[in-house]
């Protein structure tokens, strides 16, 4: 997820919006190897797109794909254009459960209701944070990259993150670019269940997350 992560931000213009990097995100980890998916129309709904928002459209001006014709009712049709992207990565299975890990995570009580921004944000931070862990680090400009943010935004998106109760304390030296976070307790549950399975970990044990 994180190498996923790193990509995206090196690949797709800075001024790319987080709700098309979050939909740009779910076609990564989606496409088959020819690059090629078809969004449900269920998947779509639960990420509150549809077929004509201006985050298709910011992806399709950037290159990175198209969106051949799909049948009536059926989603949206996408075809991958970048193909150093096709050769990266695991395999389809463990990509589909990375997939549904970030789906999850931007979905989490704490942040239901929050903009895209927040949900990005809360992502690249759990992607960050080794299952079963609630302190974590990382450069700060890496972080904000992939966030697709500036410095100030990504300051301004942790503080509304420990509001919302997602993080539950977070420090940024700004002299190394190091930034620390902890993360709450709903979010570190979902976020850790979920990174486990991302990384086809088994599931810890009941007892193990209480």
């Amino acid at each position: 997820m994180r190498d996923m992560l790193s990509y995206l931000a090196a690949a797709l213009p800075s001024p790319t919006g987080p709700q098309a990097r979050l939909l740009a995100l779910q076609c990564a980890l989606r496409a088959d190897g020819f690059g090629l998916l078809l969004f449900p129309p269920g998947l779509l709904r639960g990420m509150h797109l549809n077929g004509e928002g201006m985050w298709w459209h910011e992806l399709e001006q950037s290159h990175w794909l198209r969106r051949p014709p799909a049948p009536s009712g059926h989603g949206a049709s996408v075809q991958l254009l970048d193909t150093t992207l096709l050769s990266r990565g695991p395999g389809r299975r463990s990509r589909a459960r990375a997939a549904d890990w970030a789906l999850r995570t931007a979905r989490t009580p704490a942040l239901r209701g929050q903009g895209p921004s927040l949900q990005l944000t809360a992502v690249v931070l759990a992607a960050h944070t080794s299952a079963g862990a609630v302190h974590a680090t990382a450069d700060a400009d890496q972080v904000a990259r992939s966030c697709g943010l500036t410095d100030d935004q990504l300051v301004t998106a942790l503080k509304q993150l420990t509001t919302v109760g997602a993080l539950s304390s977070w420090t940024l030296d700004a002299t190394m670019d190091d930034l620390a976070w902890q993360t709450s307790q709903a979010l570190d549950r979902v976020s850790a269940r979920q990174n486990t399975q991302a990384r086809g970990e088994p599931r810890p044990h009941r007892n193990e997350m209480s």
